[in-house]
């Protein structure tokens, strides 16, 4: 699924391309406007088609590809490299934020629920230190996290803090193991809102989502680009006349899509980099081949 929507774009190019270049080369182009019939008439039915075509790539970004493409990085890491699966095997050095609390946990073993080198910073809202937990371990069970051998560091209300050590105590903390795992997704293999609900998180714990944002605004543009390649198609068909054709509209088509994914690459490294504004970032390539269609209607009109 995922190659097929990215081919999309181009087969509706090539096919606005030859369409129109045969209709031009034997003379239905002609006889259409001799007959007064308007350009944005006999084109009207290409554009449609473009616009199916682009419900469609929505649907296969938002329904196909995400589980399709889960599964094949699953099948190639885990049957044909041989890695253990992520929530199997132990993770180190996390840091973690949830709210105004940060974990730095040194190790982390998901099948065994525990957490070794545990150092928990709990923070008010102008981000000044009110409690250090330091443990050696902390164990899940019961709905409940059961820290051994470790310090607590209480603030005062003077600003100084206290300390407390023990051997075994019982904290009520709203994380679970599982939200430890790194379990990062790739943006193909999230839907829109799935995607949209992560940039929202790492933004509500302070973290840079200019990438995500990025992509999130991509992947509302990409299924668009179908209607923006009819539009180039039919302004390059129209400029070119009878000198279309099969062949040139082959040639043309994959010159167009090699140059607009060029540019889309382009464009998005520079917007992941945050030197360009994320939503200009992931919509500029379209705009630019959408004014190039347009400017090459307009001169085929004259």
């Amino acid at each position: 699924p995922l190659i097929v929507q990215q081919g999309i774009p181009m087969a509706v190019l090539m096919g606005t391309l030859i369409t129109l270049g045969l209709m031009a080369r034997s003379n239905e182009l002609m006889v259409l406007k001799a007959s007064g019939v308007s350009p944005v008439l006999v084109n009207g039915p290409i554009m449609i088609i473009a616009l199916l075509f682009s419900l469609v790539h929505f649907g296969l970004a938002e329904y196909f590809v995400p589980l399709t493409s889960n599964r094949a990085n699953y099948i190639w890491n885990v049957r044909v490299e041989n890695l253990p699966l992520p929530s199997s095997f132990s993770q180190e050095k996390i840091w973690y934020k949830s709210g105004q609390v940060l974990y730095n946990i040194r190790v982390l073993h998901p099948k065994r629920q525990l957490l070794e080198g545990v150092t928990i910073y709990m923070f008010d809202h102008s981000f000044r230190l009110i409690k250090r937990l330091d443990a050696r371990k902390g164990q899940w069970g019961r709905e409940t996290w059961i820290f051994s051998d470790g310090i607590i560091l209480n603030r005062t209300v003077d600003g100084n803090y206290t300390v407390e050590r023990f051997q075994q105590r019982r904290f009520d903390l709203k994380e679970r193991p599982e939200d430890f795992q790194h379990l990062e997704k790739a943006p193909e293999e999230m839907t829109l809102a799935e995607l949209g609900r992560y940039v929202a998180e790492i933004e509500s714990e302070g973290y840079d989502s200019t990438r995500y944002r990025v992509d999130f605004y991509a992947k509302i543009a990409l299924p668009f680009t179908s209607v923006i390649m009819a539009l180039l198609g039919i302004g390059v068909a129209l400029y070119q006349g009878k000198r279309g054709g099969i062949a040139m509209g082959v040639a043309a088509s994959v010159a167009a899509a090699f140059i607009y994914f060029l540019i889309s690459h382009l464009v998005l490294s520079i917007g992941y980099t945050g030197n360009l504004q994320p939503l200009l970032a992931a919509w500029a390539p379209n705009l630019f081949f959408a004014l190039a269609g347009m400017f090459l209607f307009a001169h085929a009109m004259h």
